[in-house]
């Protein structure tokens, strides 16, 4: 035995039976458009501090505040994936 319990519980204490928060099938993959979404998240982040990374980079005469800002969008878009798969 796998010591999990019966019923097929899941760690976070569900039922795998059980429908998820959202309402789909747990057994069901996630569709396409998350995935879409995600890498929308890590482009989005990337640009976006890496574009307030160059203009204060540009300001201050430091060039190299681009790739901090941009390595921080990057982390920012993993932290932000993590808790909406989390979540879900």
């Amino acid at each position: 035995m796998s010591g999990n319990g019966a019923g097929g519980s899941r760690p976070d204490g569900r039922d795998s039976s059980q429908p998820r928060p959202d309402g789909r099938d747990p057994s069901e993959p996630r569709p396409a458009s998350e995935g879409w979404a995600y890498l929308s998240y890590l482009i989005g982040g990337m640009a976006l501090y890496g574009l307030v990374g160059w203009l204060i980079g540009r300001w201050t005469g430091l060039p190299w505040l681009f790739g901090v800002g941009m390595v921080l969008g990057l982390a920012s878009a993993v932290a932000l994936i993590i808790f909406r798969v989390t979540r879900s």
